[in-house]
């Protein structure tokens, strides 16, 4: 089992430094969504989830008797029509990278948790695991690291500051010294 760099994908529900206890989970995760666009090449995760099944389930499995990682019922969500995505989790904390180039010619990293927001294009480093618990099958995916690709319009509905409020006084008008308006 190898692990798969993904193809660009926008960010959402980032718990990349803290982490989650997802809803009926005894264990606190590191995890995020993959939202994946329309046509986008997903084929290397395919390959890996193909051989992580047919390795823990034989060559005879199919696609209706084991749960998978990509969902495709995103518009519900709010997701792009016909966008993929999938949740990936670890309990380990990812290393989060910036696409700049450090003075060692490595990524720089980020730890800066406001720049990973729902609508960061990004792409991720993932291993795939096989499960079988209580009756439920499947294949997914764990998280390892993460790489920011670059900006994208937040999917969260949240807004920036300086575009929620108005200028109420001009910077030159306000004596910092007495902290008092000029006359």
């Amino acid at each position: 089992m190898a692990t798969v760099i993904t193809p660009t994908a926008t960010l959402s529900y980032p718990h990349l430094w803290e982490p989650q206890c997802p809803p009926g989970a005894v264990d606190a995760v590191y995890s995020c969504t993959l939202i994946f666009e329309a046509g986008a090449d997903l084929s290397a995760l395919n390959a890996e989830v193909a051989e992580v099944a047919t390795a823990k389930f034989g060559p005879k499995w199919t696609e209706q008797s084991l749960r998978l990682p990509f969902r495709s019922d995103g518009e519900s969500k709010g997701y792009p029509p016909g966008s993929t995505f999938m949740n990936v989790k670890s309990k380990q904390p990812p290393e989060v990278v910036d696409r700049y180039g450090g003075e060692d010619g490595k990524p720089q990293r980020i730890d800066d948790p406001g720049e990973m927001y729902p609508g960061a294009q990004v792409r991720a480093s993932l291993k795939a695991y096989a499960y079988d618990v209580s009756g439920n099958k499947g294949v997914s995916f764990a998280l390892n690291n993460v790489q920011k690709l670059g900006d994208g319009e937040r999917i969260d509905g949240r807004r920036s500051a300086a575009n929620e409020f108005d200028v109420t006084e001009n910077r030159e008008d306000y004596d910092l010294s007495t902290q008092e308006m000029m006359n």
